[in-house]
């Protein structure tokens, strides 16, 4: 009897044991998932603080290479086609009959400064970018480098095109100019193409070049050239996204970013 006791008891100490065994495992588990949970959301508001950081940046580099571009299109463009006006509306007091022909010259020459006035105007804040959409604004700023004639510019686009947010359009059309930018200064390119690619869940957009390229790595570890390439990476990732850079002495660089659409 006394054994069937024992025996009786050593299971419920067995059973309780485990319960307890279970309990605080239970509890750990409680205690690791809030903790984690609450990492998470620092960890959020955290990524919020630097997209938002990373958003006014980006509007604010816009803006001020927007200005660059006004000041160099005012003095090349604009002001002498207003200067060329001014000399054939001089020149018109001079004939008897008026030469109608000068006048329309010059009516034209106003004209065209007017409406090269109005796009500058429009490229001076970002919801320009916004009623483009990402992939004709590219077009645009490939256009307008094009123009210098140092450079070529392409843009292709595959698949059915999406909608992304507003923010994440400024950020990735401050990525490509930043890539147009860099193909100016340092590549020695003479190409460039921004090709689209839009999947059912995320965009791709690949700026190639066809520039002298360079050691990924090496840049990375310089101070100088690092910090440009690495905007670009924690830029693609502050969207939710991915950023990737391949190089290499002689080859060409190749910028790859992928952004999901929400």
């Amino acid at each position: 009897m006394s054994d069937a006791n024992q025996q009786i008891t050593s299971t419920i100490v067995a059973v309780l044991f485990i319960l307890l065994f279970f309990g605080v495992l239970f509890l750990v588990m409680l205690i690791y998932y809030n903790y984690r949970r609450r990492q998470t959301a620092v960890e959020k508001k955290e990524m919020k603080a630097q997209f938002d950081q990373q958003l006014m940046l980006a509007r604010l580099e816009m803006q001020e290479q927007a200005f660059t571009h006004i000041s160099e299109e005012i003095h090349d463009n604009v002001g002498q086609l207003l200067s060329l006006a001014k000399i054939q509306l001089s020149s018109i007091g001079e004939f008897d009959p008026p030469d109608f022909e000068t006048i329309s010259a010059a009516k034209d020459n106003v004209a065209r400064a007017i409406r090269d006035l109005r796009n500058l105007a429009k490229s001076l804040h970002t919801e320009h970018i916004r009623t483009l959409g990402i992939r004709q604004a590219a077009e645009e700023e490939g256009q307008r480098i094009s123009k210098a004639g140092t450079l070529s510019v392409s843009v292709t686009s595959e698949g059915n095109e999406r909608e992304i947010t507003e923010d994440k359009q400024l950020i990735l059309f401050r990525i490509i100019q930043e890539c147009l930018q860099n193909c100016l200064k340092h590549a020695g390119a003479t190409f460039v193409n921004i090709g689209f690619t839009w999947y059912p869940d995320q965009l791709r957009v690949r700026v190639r070049d066809d520039g002298k390229g360079f050691d990924p790595e090496a840049a990375f570890q310089s101070r100088a050239g690092g910090l440009g390439l690495q905007n670009i990476r924690n830029r693609a990732r502050l969207t939710g996204g991915l950023g990737i850079i391949a190089s290499a002495p002689g080859e060409g660089t190749t910028v790859t970013v992928m952004i999901p659409y929400d």
